[in-house]
This record gives structure tokens, C-alpha cells and sequence, in this order.
């Protein structure tokens, strides 16, 4: 009774969780294959770029600390996304801000008062690009926390579809071992893949 309770609860959750999940599937799916055919001539983002210059002219209240004096440029110029390459100069700083599918370089003069923008926009296959690897993660500094709260979001979002490919990958096996002398390709399948792993990730590693 035990056994047929865990079997129903399983495969209930392997359907619920993997509709959950399709959309997810698909988009990181279709965006591997980009990143793998960079050279896809209907899929090309890069000559498409849209690139524009913006002069702003902007205040900066003294007191302020690096990190008030950059929230204080952002909010002025009414962007948000994710922080990075901080540069702090004694009379100006420089900085990028970047969501999926767009790049903003900003450089501010604090003698001048100005602001220069220079902004890249990519079309939806650069979109797609990006989120497959956005992470808010810094190159130059990989202990520096994501510090735009969508970047969190997303990354928690990832942590969760990570957590669930796992579960239906098990679940997967759970169901097919109950049946599995009716499905004896199984056995076959799993030695690939298995062999396949093994080959990639130990064979590969040097």
C-alpha cells in the first residue's frame, strides 16, 4: 500500500513539476543552441546591436560614499540593472549597468557635471543569449554578491529549475525501474548516457 502511495505521489509530481517547468526547459534549450551555433545567420544579434550616446547633466551631492554616489547616478538617470566594473576616481567614476539584452557604460565627471552614456541593445536572440549565463556574477571579483534585485531573483529562480531537472531526472529512473522489463531499451539508454557523463566529465577534465 506504502509502495503504491510513493508511486502515485511520484509520478503526480513528475507531471506537475515538469509542466511547471517546460517554458524553462525550452528557453534554456533554445538558447544552448545559439550559444553553440554562434554562427546561425537567422539567430545573429552582434551586426544588429543598437549603439547610442547619451550626455546627461547631473548633480552629485558631496558626502556621499562610492556606493551612495552610484545609487544617486542610477536614480537620476532612472535605470536599474546590475552593477559592475566599478572604476572611483577622485573627480569622476565609471561604471556599466546591464540587464539581459542591453549594456549601459557610464562614465560621470563630477567637475563637469555631466554623465555619458554609451548604450548597447540587442535584439531578442541576444536576449536569449544572455540569460542563459546571466548571473550577475563578476569576472574580476567573484566574491561580489549580485546587487540588483532581480539578478537575485533569477538566480534563485535558476537554483529551483536546477533542484527540479534533478528530481525528474530520479523520478524518471524511479518509474522506469518499476517497468522496466517492459522497457528493456531502457537499460541500454541508461548505459549511454551514463557512459556518455563519464566520458565528459572524467576522461575530458585534463
Amino acid at each position: 500500500m506504502l509502495l503504491k502511495k510513493i508511486t502515485y505521489t511520484n509520478r503526480r509530481l513528475h507531471i506537475h513539476i515538469g509542466l511547471l517547468l517546460v517554458l524553462f526547459i525550452w528557453l534554456f534549450s533554445i538558447s544552448g543552441l545559439l550559444l553553440n551555433h554562434g554562427d546561425w545567420k537567422f539567430a545573429s544579434f552582434w551586426e544588429q546591436r543598437k549603439q547610442t550616446k547619451t550626455i546627461t547633466s547631473i548633480h552629485i551631492p558631496s558626502g556621499l560614499d562610492s556606493t551612495q554616489i552610484i545609487k544617486n547616478i542610477l536614480l537620476q538617470l532612472n535605470i536599474s540593472g546590475e552593477v559592475n566594473n566599478v572604476k572611483m576616481n577622485a573627480d569622476s567614476v565609471d561604471f556599466s549597468v546591464s540587464y539581459p539584452g542591453h549594456v549601459n557604460n557610464i562614465h560621470t565627471d563630477y567637475k563637469k557635471s555631466i554623465c555619458v552614456q554609451n548604450q548597447l541593445s540587442y535584439n531578442i536572440w541576444g536576449k536569449l543569449r544572455t540569460l542563459h549565463t546571466f548571473n550577475g556574477a563578476n569576472k574580476n571579483n567573484a566574491s561580489t554578491a549580485p546587487n540588483w534585485l532581480l539578478t537575485r531573483v533569477w538566480r534563485f529562480s535558476m537554483d529551483g529549475i536546477a533542484i527540479g531537472l534533478i528530481f525528474l531526472s530520479v523520478s524518471s529512473w524511479i518509474m522506469w525501474y518499476k517497468i522496466r522489463q517492459d522497457y528493456a531499451w531502457g537499460y541500454f539508454a541508461h548505459l549511454v548516457g551514463f557512459l556518455t557523463a563519464i566520458y565528459f566529465v572524467i576522461l575530458l577534465r585534463s
